[in-house]
């Protein structure tokens, strides 16, 4: 009984300390529902719960696989015609350069 309950314990803390910086090195303008200050709070005055709140409706919402760059694409070298456009005149440049 004493190692669940010392287990418990550990976790709890552990739990607390993680949504507490967690929610203390979110961007303050993308934390949600609450400031970031409350959440800060919550996680600390409430261990569990308020660090559960924090991670499920407070964190700011994940970027995506873009990482805020929605409209950016990735393209291939031989797809990207500016690629190929460079490429193509430097080829161009190095044959007037040898003869």
């Amino acid at each position: 009984m004493t190692r669940l309950a010392i287990a418990s314990i550990v976790f709890l803390v552990i739990f607390t300390v993680f949504t507490t910086v967690f929610a203390a090195a979110a961007n303050k303008s993308e934390v949600r529902l609450l400031p970031k200050w409350v959440w800060v709070l919550l996680c600390l005055l409430i261990p569990f719960f308020g660090g559960l709140l924090y991670l499920m409706v407070g964190r700011p919402l994940g970027k995506g696989p873009q990482g805020g760059q929605k409209n950016k694409r990735y393209v291939a070298p031989d797809d990207d015609p500016n690629f190929l456009r460079d490429l193509q005149r430097k080829l161009k440049k190095d044959e007037d350069d040898q003869k």
